[in-house]
């Protein structure tokens, strides 16, 4: 026995949602709908009733809660009570992670397995219908005709007038093919061979506890670990800790191609732009938090090089409110920091990257608010 369907394909979900809605307002009998993927509302669209996966899933988060909970109660407080820090000994509490990983756990595969079943669907199953061959990137609504009551040129009609890129008349066998019949033989081969594999295995391992197991691959199982400052003849250089090849960069220190002398100073102050915002509060008082550490001492709180270490018989450093230092670029005063200048040692180890840009900001400021000598 077969029966007429009319098939109306789609490009996009709206036009199919919106077919599927036209369609039950007419009372045209829907018997499916195909998707590249799951489509929103269109299960109320198709009057489908609501799914119960739902129920399966908290069906199964109950049941992995349960037998969470009762299976460590048993081993804590009944197969081995162990006594730690004088709590009790069926402290729920403490079971409650494992409780929780057991109930999603268990909650998953009933919903999977779940929906597996209802739908029929096994490994290796074959699709059937149009779904193999339009769900790749097209939407299809089908309509059964049912004899007289439905009107066939009215409902292609419909599909056009909902942009429908085709639309057609299918003759479909609503007898179910036979099932192929199965190689049982072959079966029966496959389950003897597994049979003798794992009484060969049993054989060869043995079960005899005073004579230890065939081991394979035994190195690494028992691999010797290296110290990290210890020797290793099979090494390179004799050493466990290599030393960096040439060329390497640290990761997030890229390298700074210049040099300790004024041309190159000079370069930096053309090449090199302060990264930070001026305007960022919070990278403003970092930067005066790392001046007050580190520069206070010598250039003095205003900058104007009157820090407790010039008070004390050191050659105070120049003023950062004097004209030389007003005309200095960013990536000038940062390769001083950086490389040094004159009686200043270089700061690279001392304050990271990032600091003496904040610190070059805090300059700045101070060169705003004060005033030249």
């Amino acid at each position: 026995m077969s029966r007429r369907l009319l098939v109306g394909t789609f490009t996009t979900e709206h036009d199919l949602l919106e077919a599927a809605r036209a369609s039950r307002e007419y009372g045209y009998p829907i018997v499916d709908a195909y998707t590249p993927y799951p489509v929103h509302g269109l299960d109320e669209a198709l009057g489908l009733k609501p799914s119960r996966l739902s129920r399966v899933c908290l069906l199964c988060g109950l049941i992995g809660v349960g037998v969470a909970m009762a299976f460590q109660q048993w081993t804590s407080a009944i197969d081995w009570p162990i006594n730690v820090g004088g709590r009790p000994f069926n402290s729920w509490p403490a079971f409650v992670p494992v409780a929780f990983e057991v109930m999603v756990l268990l909650a998953g595969f009933g919903v999977v397995f779940a929906f597996l079943g209802v739908s029929r669907l096994y490994p290796g199953k074959a699709a059937d219908g149009p779904a193999s061959a339009v769900t790749d990137d097209e939407f299809v609504l089908m309509i059964e005709a049912r004899g007289a009551a439905t009107d066939t040129e009215a409902v292609l009609q419909l599909f056009q007038s909902h942009h429908a890129i085709c639309t057609e008349e299918d003759d479909e066998d609503e007898t179910a093919p036979e099932p192929p019949a199965r190689n049982w033989r072959r079966w029966n081969w496959v389950l003897g061979g597994l049979l003798a594999v794992t009484v060969l295995m049993n054989w060869t391992l043995g079960s005899d506890p005073s004579r230890p197991n065939a081991e394979f691959l035994p190195e690494m199982v028992r691999g010797v670990a290296g110290e990290s400052f210890g020797v290793h003849a099979e090494l390179p250089r004799g050493m466990v800790m290599q030393t960096p090849e040439p060329g390497v960069i640290a990761r997030g220190q890229m390298p700074l191609h210049y040099q300790a002398t004024p041309k190159d100073a000079e370069r930096a102050g053309e090449e090199l732009t302060n990264p930070l915002d001026g305007n960022d509060a919070r990278w403003q008082a970092r930067g005066a938090a790392v001046y007050a550490n580190t520069c206070q001492v010598c250039h003095g709180a205003s900058g104007k090089g009157d820090g407790p270490v010039s008070q004390r018989g050191i050659p105070p450093p120049p003023s950062y409110l004097a004209e030389k230092a007003l005309k200095m670029k960013d990536g000038q005063m940062f390769h001083v920091l950086t490389f040094g200048q004159v009686n200043m040692a270089s700061y690279a180890a001392q304050v990271s990257r990032e600091d003496r840009w904040a610190v070059i900001l805090h300059l700045r400021k101070l060169q705003k608010t004060g005033a030249a000598p």
